[in-house]
C-alpha cells in the first residue's frame, strides 16, 4: 500500500491525494481508500479541511513543499535554525551555551547531593541481605563514593566552562561506575546465599539506572551519545571478564536494554534543549530586529573583555546610530520607522562574520562586538557594511549611519562599559563631523 502512487501526478502519494479529495468532498477513485468514507470520516474530513491549510496543489508538488508542512507540524518555538544546537555544542552561540552550561551545574550538584544520600540509605540493606565482611566492605566503599559526590557538590564552579562541566559530568559517572565494578568483584567469592544472589541483580540494574539519569541532562545529540557509549562499553567489559548476573537473556539483553535507554535519555535530552534554545533564542534576541538585546550584548561584552584581558587580545567595538531617523518616525510614523530598523539590523548581520555580533543599544542606536580585532579590522568590517548598503529610508534615500570605534588595547580601556561609552562618544564626533562617516582613535 505504501508504494502506491498516482501516475497523473508529480510524485504525491495516493493516499494524501485521496485523503485531499475526500477533505473537498470530492469523490473518491476506486481503491481501498475508498473504504475510508464509511463512519463518521466526513466529520473528521471537515475539521480536518480547517486545520490543514494547504490545497492540494501545494500537496501536489510533494518534494517542494516538505519544508512547509514539517514548519506546520512543529511549533514555531523549534525553529529550523536551532536544529544544529541540539545535534552539535559548537553551533550554539555563547551566551545559549553559558545558559546551558549553568542548568547541567545546578542538576549535577542536586544529583550529586542525593546520589550520596541514596547510597547511605543502602548500607542497612547489605547488612540484612548480605554476608558481614562483605557488608562491611560495602559500607566503606559506599561512606567513599557519599563523600565523593558531596565533594564534586562543593567544588562545582560557580561560572561554569563547557570544559568544566563535561569534567563533572564525567566524574558524577565515574564514581557510581568505579563502586558498580568492585561491587561486582566482591560477589565474586562464593557461597553466596540467595537473598545475596538477588542483591547481585539489583546491583546489576546500575547501568540502566546511570543510562536513564542521562536524560535529566539538556545535552546535545552528540554529547548523549559520547557519554551512552563507555556505558554500554563497561557492561560487555563486565560480562567479558565475568562479573556478575545479567539479565536471563544475557549480554545480548543487557546491552539492547541499555541502548533502549540511551535513545530515550537522547529524545528527552534533545527536547529539554530544544526548548531551552527556544526560551534562551527569545530572551537574547530584540524582537523587532533579531539583534542581541541590550542586556544581551552587555554579558556577551563582559565576557569579551574578560577573555581578552585573560589572553592578552584585542577586542573592538563598534557604537552605530542610524542618521536622521527621529525624521523618519515624525514624517512616515513608527511603522515606517521600524521597517527601517529592521532592514539595517538584517543588512549588518548579513556582513558580520564568525564571532562578530550586533546588539541593538536603544532606539535606533546599535552596538557591534568584534572580538579579537584591532580597531583597524573593525572600521574595514564598518566599511563593508556601509558599503553593502542598509537599505533605503520612505523617501527612496539610501540609510546612512554614523559610527564610532573604541578597542580596549589601544584606547587603555579597564572596564567593558567604559569602552562603549568611548565609542559612544566617537560616534557624536561622528554626528558633529557631519554624520555618514567613522570616528575611531585617530579623530577621537
Amino acid at each position: 500500500m505504501s508504494g502506491k502512487w498516482d501516475s497523473n501526478r508529480s510524485g504525491m502519494p495516493l493516499p494524501c491525494l485521496q485523503f485531499r479529495r475526500l477533505m473537498n468532498h470530492q469523490p473518491l477513485t476506486n481503491g481501498p481508500y475508498a473504504r475510508l468514507c464509511h463512519g463518521g470520516i466526513d466529520r473528521l474530513a471537515t475539521l480536518s479541511r480547517a486545520a490543514l491549510p494547504y490545497e492540494e496543489t501545494d500537496l501536489m508538488n510533494w518534494p517542494g513543499t516538505r519544508a512547509q508542512l514539517l514548519h506546520w507540524l512543529i511549533s514555531d518555538e523549534y525553529r529550523p535554525e536551532y536544529l544544529s544546537c541540539v545535534i552539535w555544542p559548537p553551533a550554539q552561540s555563547v551566551l545559549m551555551s553559558s545558559r546551558r552550561c549553568e542548568l547541567i551545574r545546578t542538576r549535577v550538584r542536586v544529583l550529586s547531593v542525593a546520589f550520596a544520600i541514596l547510597t547511605l540509605l543502602w548500607i542497612p540493606v547489605d547488612v540484612a541481605t548480605l554476608p558481614t565482611h562483605a557488608a562491611g566492605v560495602l559500607a566503606v566503599g559506599r561512606l567513599l563514593a557519599s563523600a565523593a559526590l558531596v565533594y564534586l557538590a562543593v567544588m562545582t564552579r560557580r561560572t561554569p566552562s563547557l570544559a568544566s562541566i563535561y569534567g563533572s559530568l564525567v566524574a558524577l559517572y565515574a564514581v557510581p561506575t568505579a563502586f558498580f565494578f568492585g561491587s561486582l568483584l566482591l560477589f565474586q567469592q562464593p557461597g553466596l546465599s540467595p537473598i545475596a544472589r538477588i542483591a547481585l541483580d539489583v546491583y546489576g540494574v546500575l547501568p540502566v539506572v546511570a543510562m536513564a539519569g542521562l536524560g535529566v541532562f539538556p545535552l546535545t545529540v552528540v554529547e548523549t551519545a559520547a557519554f551512552s557509549a563507555p556505558i554500554v562499553i563497561g557492561e560487555v567489559i563486565a560480562y567479558r571478564v565475568h562479573l556478575g548476573a545479567f539479565l536471563p537473556g544475557g549480554i545480548v539483553d543487557a546491552v539492547w536494554l541499555l541502548c533502549l535507554m540511551a535513545g530515550i535519555a537522547l529524545v528527552v535530552g534533545a527536547s529539554q534543549l530544544a526548548f531551552a534554545v527556544a526560551l534562551v533564542g527569545r530572551s537574547l534576541q530584540d524582537s523587532l530586529t533579531g539583534c542581541f538585546s541590550r542586556a544581551s550584548t552587555t554579558e556577551l561584552l563582559e565576557m569579551h573583555f574578560m577573555s581578552s584581558k585573560r589572553i592578552a587580545s584585542p577586542v573592538a567595538v563598534a557604537f552605530l546610530d542610524l542618521d536622521h531617523f527621529k525624521a523618519v518616525n515624525d514624517k512616515f510614523g513608527h511603522e515606517a520607522g521600524d521597517e527601517v530598523l529592521a532592514s539595517a539590523a538584517r543588512r549588518i548581520r548579513a556582513v558580520l562574520r564568525g564571532s562578530e555580533c550586533i546588539g541593538r543599544w536603544g532606539g535606533e542606536e546599535f552596538v557591534v562586538l568584534f572580538p579579537g580585532k584591532t580597531a583597524h579590522e573593525a572600521i574595514e568590517c564598518i566599511e563593508r557594511i556601509r558599503a553593502a548598503g542598509l537599505g533605503q529610508l520612505p523617501n527612496g534615500r539610501a540609510i546612512s549611519i554614523s559610527v564610532g570605534v573604541a578597542e580596549r588595547i589601544a584606547d587603555r580601556c579597564a572596564a567593558a562599559m567604559s569602552l562603549v561609552r568611548l565609542a559612544d562618544q566617537r560616534m557624536y564626533a561622528a554626528k558633529r563631523a557631519g554624520r555618514d562617516c567613522i570616528v575611531g582613535l585617530e579623530r577621537g
